[in-house]
């Protein structure tokens, strides 16, 4: 078992989902210190929360310990295990936060991830869905939304569809 003396040892929160990711990848445990720690709102957004939650239901024995403030965050990956997976994403940030890093770690699983998505699908930020679907052949991709039910969120440019389903799977041909 690592221990946090031998983790890696970042400041700050810029490339906090590739530090995860590639941790996540190399199985070497991660401290993520000062996360805004002079911001008015110090510490681990929503979105970021959400997505260390996710990273927590697509792999067996992960250890995440973050502080009262969410200033700091170890992270002492498990195994990628994959399965069917439900997730409901934040509101703060697009499906293609999620999935982006869900792309690079689905060829590692141990079995075929199936995951469900529920969020926003797209935002001026974030990649859509039907973009990260192009370049990977390999992957399946299904969405289902209810047009009656959108909804334009008043502080942002973006809608959100109330019923959104994403479904990943990750099959090799050989």
């Amino acid at each position: 078992m690592a221990t946090q003396a031998n983790s890696l040892s970042y400041a700050g929160c810029n490339f906090l989902r590739q530090r995860l990711v590639l941790s996540t990848l190399s199985g070497r445990p991660v401290k993520i210190r000062k996360i805004r720690a002079r911001d008015d709102n110090p510490g681990l957004r929503d979105f970021e929360a959400s997505f260390i939650r996710l990273l927590d239901k697509i792999t067996n024995g992960s250890r995440i310990e973050i502080n009262q403030t969410g200033t700091t965050l170890y992270y002492q990956p498990g195994l990628l295990y994959g399965g069917s997976v439900e997730h409901d994403c934040s509101v703060l940030r697009g499906i293609g936060y999620y999935l982006e890093s869900l792309l690079c770690l689905a060829p590692f699983m141990k079995h075929p991830l199936k995951i469900v998505l529920r969020g926003v699908t797209n935002d001026q930020v974030d990649p859509s869905v039907s973009i990260e679907n192009k370049p990977w052949c390999g992957f399946g991709f299904v969405s289902c939304h209810n047009p009656t039910c959108e909804k334009k969120v008043p502080h942002k440019a973006f809608y959100f569809k109330c019923i959104f389903l994403l479904l990943f799977t990750l099959r090799f041909r050989g």
